[in-house]
């Protein structure tokens, strides 16, 4: 696999930094990239408390909180959460305030922009999953589905990779051997952020315990846990873990050589990509050891994001 050293000519604009807008654009756009990985923060935080992941005492109380989800609490209960009610409040209202703000600043950005055509298509992109996320923030409060929580998981990792994409231009082309390893790193990542995302919000973190653990016990189950449209709890999640796995496993043999290569021409990207997912490995099975601890998940979370920003880049 080789990489060529070249300016890309399908960026000249964004390229050449010349233009004054072009340059407030990208200052724009790694402001906007920051304000997204906050969000990205406290919605997985809203996500995560929702699922019941970090509840006490774990884990018996991991699946009185996916019932939780079906069904209102008892008068006296409401009582009890009042503490966690009143934090979950807290960071729902700077959610919406960080949002509004990026919405904003999306708009703005739209006008330094203008004059180059293909940041001003990933700009339009941009808005539109803004718009959409905005849309379906009503739904995430009130629904139990896993489709409502995954919507909201790649909207916000869109929103951060486009935002990287316009705040760090590509100023080289690659092979098309290199290109099509990178779709391939891309799609294996998604679907290992998919699948950890329907493994939380199913209630399937603890169907199974270790790789071949898995899947002996997904070959006595159906595949229905992949279902994004079932209720928590309502089928068998050992498979969403074995192939969550998988998919780790085959992130990591496609994105870390691929990291190595394009050292060559963007370290700094390459750096960051290859530490997202180093850290990522490493801290899946330590999360795992400390009981799906909710700083070590949160942290989880946000590896992902930067690591399919930091690969988004490329593509």
């Amino acid at each position: 696999m080789t990489t060529a050293r070249i300016r890309s000519p399908a960026t000249p604009g964004i390229v050449a930094g010349a233009n004054p807008s072009l340059r407030w654009l990208r200052r724009l756009a790694w402001l906007c990239a920051a304000l997204v990985l906050a969000i990205t923060s406290l919605s997985a935080s809203l996500r995560l408390a929702k699922a019941g992941i970090g509840c006490a005492p774990w884990p018996a109380c991991y699946g009185a909180a996916q019932q939780a989800l079906l069904a209102p609490p008892a008068a006296g209960d409401e009582a009890a959460q009042a503490p966690a009610s009143t934090t979950l409040d807290a960071v729902r209202s700077a959610h919406r305030v960080l949002a509004v703000a990026t919405l904003f600043l999306i708009l703005v950005m739209g006008a330094a922009c203008r004059h180059a055509r293909r940041a001003r298509a990933e700009w339009w992109a941009l808005l539109a999953v803004t718009l959409f996320l905005a849309a379906l923030g009503p739904w995430s409060a009130r629904s139990a589905l896993p489709a409502v929580a995954l919507g909201n998981l790649l909207g916000g990792f869109a929103m951060l990779a486009l935002s990287v994409r316009l705040a760090a231009p590509r100023r080289w082309a690659v092979t098309p051997v290199v290109r099509a390893w990178l779709w391939a790193a891309a799609v294996a990542l998604l679907a290992q952020i998919v699948l950890g995302g329907l493994a939380s919000t199913t209630g399937s973190i603890l169907s199974c315990d270790g790789l071949a653990d898995c899947w002996r016990a997904a070959a006595g189950q159906g595949w229905a846990a992949l279902d994004p449209w079932r209720l928590p709890g309502s089928a068998a999640g050992a498979p969403v873990q074995w192939l969550h796995r998988v998919a780790t496993g085959a992130v990591l043999l496609l994105a870390l050589p691929l990291a190595w290569r394009l050292r060559r021409i963007d370290a700094w990207g390459a750096g960051v990509l290859a530490a997202a997912l180093l850290a990522l490995a490493v801290l899946g099975p330590v999360m795992v050891g400390a009981g799906f601890a909710f700083s070590l998940t949160l942290a989880h979370n946000q590896l992902a994001a930067i690591a399919l920003a930091a690969l988004a880049r490329w593509l």
